[in-house]
């Protein structure tokens, strides 16, 4: 799942460099054969004409790769997902995931979208298996970063070690292009910059371009689906990690005295001192991990945020300059780097958490009726850390409050506080958890989660299941384009026809709703119905979208006929009496044709909330439903008192009627 996500975000950039490369040869291969003319023709050619040759050669290469680096700019990396498969209620219970339609549908829970997948890396760069015990570095899957891997977690510092899990750092950063107008605190020896060059000098996992990561970065590695203790990470890949704060490289845009980082413990994002001066936290130390890759100059190297011009270090804004969004000029805003698509101006009203998910799903906007409430990390994927007041880029949201509680919910619950969800402050970029009981905050819809290339038609069918109850009833399916160009679509039942129809929205072009309706099921046995949902060209086409009817419930006043022929009536009413009887059926070879079943127990029990079988005064019996022993047929029988058959002190039955119980 991982691997597939990673080529779908590269495909359009693989295109675009690969017409890079064909141009950048063609012009070379030219400009190469008008520099050898000129040298053959010469008679005596001079080694200053050999070198000029060489150096047109390197120019064009140069050319080509600088082409292709600024190409690699343009794309960035998948939001990961966050982790989060359970679904609450608004208390923090937790229940089963919602269905569309109903209350709280649309929550975290209810959405897979890019989930997290890693690779355990050996000191080489090579992938090993998910079951290897040792390893160097780990890549995430879904961004392409690599990570370093914290080892010796014993409660000893070893800064001879920069992998030793107990070292802290202050935060330094001598570079005044970076690091917000405050290089923090030297600390010699225990800073972050200190930690990231003996890395490089070590040549840590075969490489010298570590680095810190920035806020963005860090905070696509974490789980929110883990509670307080934490450390809310998947320690399978990233064992020792302290259920702790750790640094980003990333300054604060409104004050320089702090950075951001996040706390593994409880997964929030907010600002540490990072500079003297500070009272007596001045030399704060807290924990921090490295990070390669996200910078141009090779196939996977993606990150979440764009660079600068001159590629050395990451920006926090994801769109640093205008070329990272789109305005679809439609009330809709595309992030190119991400692939999600935002609603550009939500409601100016707060709304409760509840009134969020509804508000989302119940959108219709740009031709889309696939909106959603986003996750903690989508949400947090539009802050722009380079600004504040708002921390967004006001050009393509300029509605955008700068008001102190610029809150905005996301779909996410907090796994601790599951009365919380978590929101993102669009004032400074906090993440942080809010009462959701009580609060109320501002809301912007999400759709979309895959970057396509152009006019490339993606399908997607939401719910991709359905469970429907025994009784008759109505359900829907939503159907949308997530990539790029129109789609036509058409639907039908391929099977479960004879009690699933569809009602309406048998077609339709890239969004709609299918309505379908179905009969009650009288069965004992559950029973599945399909539609098949077909867009040509499109990937993902055909969607085969299963529902599955709950069976009719067998009661305690159904009788029933085992494999070994006895019959039990569960309640029997005689008079005034309730009665319960077992009888067995028992062939009597003097009247072959006869059905008898003798009694063979019997007792008053107490009243049941159903039908009863009936015993009349002249001893004949009325069953109005007995399950036979394969669990699907049912009938209704009757049978009498036989004196004939009852001479030997025993009691008999014989059926005397019955037929198929209609529905």
């Amino acid at each position: 799942m991982g691997r597939k996500a990673e080529i779908l975000a590269w495909y359009p950039r693989l295109e675009l460099l690969c017409l890079i490369i064909q141009l950048c040869l063609v012009t070379f291969k030219l400009s190469f054969h008008i520099a050898s003319f000129t040298v053959i023709s010469n008679e005596r050619p001079n080694l200053h004409k050999e070198i000029s040759v060489k150096r047109q050669e390197l120019i064009w290469i140069f050319v080509c790769f600088t082409l292709s680096f600024f190409t690699a700019d343009v794309w960035a990396a998948l939001v990961p997902d966050t982790g989060q498969t359970k679904c609450y209620d608004v208390a923090g219970n937790v229940i089963t995931c919602p269905s569309p339609g109903q209350a709280l549908y649309g929550q975290d829970g209810n959405y897979t979208i890019n989930p997290m997948s890693y690779t355990k890396l050996d000191g080489s760069g090579n992938a090993l298996s998910d079951s290897a015990t040792s390893w160097v570095m780990v890549k995430d899957n879904i961004t392409g970063l690599v990570w370093e891997m914290k080892t010796n977690k014993d409660g000893v510092k070893n800064y001879e070690d920069p992998n030793d899990a107990d070292n802290t750092y202050t935060w330094y950063d001598s570079n005044p292009a970076t690091n917000g107008g405050n290089s923090g605190t030297y600390s010699n020896g225990t800073n972050t910059e200190n930690f990231i060059k003996a890395l490089n000098d070590a040549h840590y996992g075969g490489y010298s371009d570590w680095r810190m990561p920035t806020i963005k970065e860090l905070a696509s590695i974490v789980n929110y689906s883990i509670p307080l203790p934490g450390p809310t990470i998947d320690t399978g890949y990233f064992p020792n990690t302290a259920a702790y704060r750790y640094w980003s490289s990333t300054a604060f845009a409104s004050s320089t005295n702090y950075a951001w980082c996040v706390d593994f413990g409880d997964s929030e994002l907010f600002g540490q001192f990072k500079a003297n001066g500070l009272s007596s936290r001045a030399d704060y130390l807290t924990y921090a991990r490295a990070i390669r890759g996200g910078q141009p100059g090779g196939l996977g190297d993606l990150v979440i945020g764009s660079f600068n011009a001159a590629g050395s270090a990451p920006l926090d804004d994801a769109t640093a300059s205008t070329g990272g969004y789109t305005d679809n000029s439609d009330g809709t805003v595309t992030d190119t780097a991400t692939g999600l698509m935002w609603q550009q101006a939500g409601p100016t009203t707060k709304k409760t958490w509840e009134q969020a998910l509804a508000y989302c799903e119940g959108l219709s906007l740009g031709g889309h009726t696939d909106w959603r409430l986003p996750t903690t990390k989508e949400l947090q994927s539009l802050a722009d850390y380079s600004r504040s007041s708002p921390a967004i880029n006001k050009t393509y949201f300029p509605s955008t409050t700068a008001s102190d509680d610029a809150f905005y919910w996301s779909g996410t619950t907090h796994a601790y506080y599951t009365y919380c969800a978590w929101f993102v402050d669009f004032r400074l970029g906090y993440v942080s958890g809010s009462n959701r009981t009580k609060n109320s905050h501002y809301v912007r819809a999400v759709r979309g989660g895959q970057p396509q290339p152009l006019d490339h038609l993606t399908i997607s069918v939401s719910p991709a299941s359905r469970a429907v109850a025994k009784d008759a009833g109505a359900t829907t399916f939503s159907v949308s384009n997530i990539g790029v160009g129109t789609m036509p679509w058409t639907a039908a039942v391929t099977t479960g026809s004879s009690w699933f129809s569809i009602t309406s929205g048998i077609s339709g072009t890239n969004s709609g709703t299918i309505n379908c309706s179905f009969k009650a099921n009288t069965s004992l046995s559950s029973r599945t119905a399909t539609i098949r949902v077909t867009a040509p060209g499109a990937t993902g086409s055909p969607v085969d979208v299963a529902v599955t009817q709950a069976p009719k419930p067998q009661t305690d006043c159904t009788a029933t006929l085992d494999e070994n022929s006895s019959l039990h009536i569960p309640y029997i009413t005689y008079g005034t009496l309730l009665l319960w009887a077992d009888f067995v059926y028992e062939y009597n070879p003097m009247y072959p044709t006869l059905i008898p079943f003798k009694m063979v127990a019997n007792a008053v029990t107490s009243s049941y909330l159903c039908e009863a079988s009936t015993l009349s005064a002249d001893l004949k019996i009325h069953i109005p439903d007995v399950l036979f022993l394969d669990r699907s047929n049912r009938l209704w029988m009757d049978l009498e008192y036989s004196p004939t058959l009852s001479t030997d002190g025993n009691t008999y039955f014989v059926v005397t009627k019955y037929g198929v119980v209609s529905n």
